[in-house]
């Protein structure tokens, strides 16, 4: 069975640790545009360079690339054609692609069509008739939505998004991406690690390993971590940041200006480095709220602190619900004081520390091994052959 991944700009190691496990089961074929998101030097499936509509205008500048890629979307939907993939899928028994409204979603169809290429499309998006502001794409979308042969929603709210939009149930399953079990582990704090961020063993961290933007939550979690502070001064409360994004400036700022500058912390690491990050923490935090045309939706990090026995508070937003289930405190979105009791919680209560670690690496191992999601994978590749 030879089968072509198809992501666009999104081909990346967080999806491939667990396609990687199909390597000598299936022959894999992964094809990579310039402007690609991800470094992708770490990956084992072989992959093949694509030329793609976009490529020369957005490297020339992402803004302006920005521009071209809503002009092709207006006009005929093509943005991020794949030029050549119709060659290189002739040869393929499955397509495997992203996203039903992605043009070369829509590419990969007319392979089934041409050629007889089985067509499998993962889906992440969790909002209903998302993608369909301009009539070409929405058309492209509905040919997909219906042509494929199966639809792999990634959670179930993005399963009863599919069911809404008119397709056939029984064509879709749901199937999360898993994560390295082994690499995302419970963990002792990396000594180096805490001497490298100012840290000390006698710190209570906290973590937020999200991209700097608003939708993140993360001025509600500076928010809440000042409340913390005010509540219980005489503890020594770190924060973590670690990612980056256009809210870093401002954030920093508001850190100062609160007289936390000392107690938060601004860093990055590697994807090699992730798990450094999540064994530094006492508790990992997610903030994310709701902006227009975006809900979160299957969210890596909270996997994989799971694994790493990090206990977890994030938000009822979007999929979040569906991916850490009973193993982590939920608080309503935007509320950044429910989002500081429950960090005084976990603060105070080592128990409950305690037993949300156990239950995410429970958890993590029975939904997020990259191990079994690659067995289901392969049993889902084998149902339309």
């Amino acid at each position: 069975m030879k089968v072509g991944l198809i992501r666009g700009a999104y081909l990346s190691q967080f999806e491939m640790q667990t396609i990687e496990h199909l390597l000598g089961r299936v022959d894999l074929e992964a094809y990579h545009i310039r402007i690609n998101r991800f470094p992708i030097r770490s990956l084992r499936v072989p992959i093949k360079s694509l030329g793609c509509i976009d490529d020369p205008v957005t490297m020339i500048s992402p803004k302006l690339g920005f521009y071209f890629d809503l002009l092709l979307q207006a006009t005929n939907g093509m943005d991020y054609y794949h030029f050549g993939l119709d060659k290189a899928l002739a040869g393929c028994d499955i397509a495997h692609t992203m996203e039903t409204f992605n043009a070369f979603s829509w590419q990969a169809l007319q392979a089934k069509r041409r050629h007889g290429t089985r067509l499998v499309v993962t889906v992440w998006e969790n909002r209903p008739y998302a993608a369909e502001r301009f009539a070409a794409k929405r058309r492209m979308k509905y040919e997909v939505l219906h042509g494929a042969d199966l639809l792999l929603a990634m959670t179930p709210r993005a399963a009863r998004c599919l069911e809404l939009e008119g397709a056939d149930v029984s064509k879709i399953r749901v199937w999360a991406p898993g994560i390295n079990l082994d690499r995302f582990q419970p963990r002792a704090k990396p000594d180096e690690e805490l001497k490298r961020l100012g840290l000390t063993p006698d710190d209570f961290v906290f973590i937020s390993v999200a991209a700097l933007r608003w939708e993140k939550g993360v001025y509600d979690i500076l928010h809440a971590f000042k409340r913390l502070t005010l509540d219980v001064p005489n503890r020594f409360l770190k924060l973590i940041f670690a990612g980056s994004g256009p809210e870093e400036p401002r954030l920093r700022a508001l850190a100062e200006r609160c007289g936390l500058a000392e107690r938060v912390v601004f860093t990055r690491f590697s994807y090699d480095q992730m798990p450094l990050a999540y064994n530094l923490a006492d508790v990992f935090l997610l903030g994310s709220t709701a902006r227009p045309g975006w809900l979160e939706q299957f969210g890596y990090v909270l996997a994989e602190a799971q694994a790493s026995g990090t206990p977890i508070i994030t938000t009822l937003h979007g999929s979040i619900p569906e991916v850490v289930g009973e193993a982590a405190l939920l608080v309503p979105p935007s509320d950044f004081l429910a989002l500081a009791g429950a960090m005084r919680r976990l603060l105070e209560d080592p128990q409950e520390r305690e037993r949300l670690a156990r239950a995410g690496r429970i958890r993590a191992e029975a939904e997020f091994d990259s191990v079994k999601q690659a067995d289901r994978l392969l049993d889902a590749y084998q149902s339309v052959m």
